[in-house]
């Protein structure tokens, strides 16, 4: 089977469930992490056995496919865009948006770009 090479970005409190919950999906294979604070990034990749990257690196990675958003709410959008314009699908921890505008120019900036967007629910 193949596989699909995801980035983690965002090492906070919800990490943890989300890592549990991907080896029910065989398909996904998290290999790295990134968060604004290294120490934290760090802590969850010697937990999980993932590699740590900074997040401009891991936006860079070109063997990426997809970047798990678990920032801190606020942050959603902001990371989803750069994820996005760095050619790289993103599924975001909810809420997508702190409005509906917001979650509408990400969705147009993913179908300018022929990329997809997800979040839960």
């Amino acid at each position: 089977m193949t596989t699909v090479k995801v980035g983690v970005i965002g090492c906070g409190n919800i990490f943890d469930a989300y890592l549990k919950a991907s080896k029910n999906f065989p398909i996904l294979n998290i290999a790295c992490c990134a968060d604004m604070k290294n120490e934290r990034a760090q802590a969850k990749a010697d937990q999980w056995g993932l590699q740590v990257q900074s997040i401009d690196s891991l936006l860079q990675d070109k063997s990426i496919e997809i970047i798990l958003n678990l920032t801190t709410p606020d942050s959603h959008i902001s990371v989803a865009k750069q994820v996005l314009e760095s050619g790289k699908h993103v599924y975001t921890e909810k809420p997508l948006g702190l409005n509906v505008n917001e979650g509408i120019e990400l969705l147009a900036l993913a179908k300018d770009r022929g990329l997809r967007v997800g979040s839960a629910p």
